[in-house]
């Protein structure tokens, strides 16, 4: 089995991005672009089986998500995290094959699509995954609300934030251990989620 090496990225405004890597430092690189709301942690699987493969797989914790810095200047923007994308795929001796969640996807198709302005070599494939270029913007939209509806208040507890994923998604099951969800929040200095 393919153990993870945590690793940090430093990027512009000296942003610490978190990531962990799993094969060989010389395998075919692919970098894991979560999405929204997750964090690297929602490769875990997938990391593994590649770096058990011979991939150099490296899932990232996107700003302001897990335990990568918040954006110090506050700019969430999608073309922000095309960019960070980027950097990190600079990094590597060639261009890595990008697999992007929802977020990270659109984050890789901004940066696929924009990287020759800028001069960037960009990726040498885009897999997306919970993402289309053609998105159904009601389906954006209720994805969208769900995602804001607690932005300020945030959560007393770990159960507090699962029932309210339960009702948004009523037809899957509520986890019993809640370590999962735990990855995906920040406590707050309140000691809110």
């Amino acid at each position: 089995m393919t153990s993870a090496n945590r690793t940090l990225f430093t990027l512009v405004q000296n942003l610490k991005i978190a990531a962990e890597a799993f094969g060989p430092d010389q395998g075919r690189p692919v970098l894991l672009a979560h999405g929204g709301g997750q964090t690297r942690h929602a490769w875990q699987a997938c990391g593994k089986t590649l770096g058990e493969n011979g991939y150099y797989a490296l899932a990232v914790d996107l700003r302001g998500h897990g335990e990568s810095d918040w954006s110090p200047d506050g700019d969430y923007r999608m073309e922000r995290f095309a960019e960070d994308i980027l950097d990190i795929a600079d990094s590597f001796r060639v261009p890595p094959i990008l697999v992007g969640a929802s977020l990270g996807g659109i984050a890789g198709m901004i940066a696929q699509g924009e990287y020759a302005k800028a001069g960037r070599r960009g990726f040498a494939a885009l897999i997306l995954v919970d993402i289309t270029p053609q998105m159904n913007i009601e389906g954006v939209q209720k994805i969208i609300g769900f995602m804001s509806e607690n932005l300020e208040e945030g959560f007393a507890s770990l159960e507090e934030a699962a029932d309210t994923i339960s009702r948004y998604m009523p037809g899957r099951t509520r986890p019993k251990d809640l370590s999962g969800l735990a990855k995906n929040l920040r406590r707050r200095e309140n000691g809110r989620y």
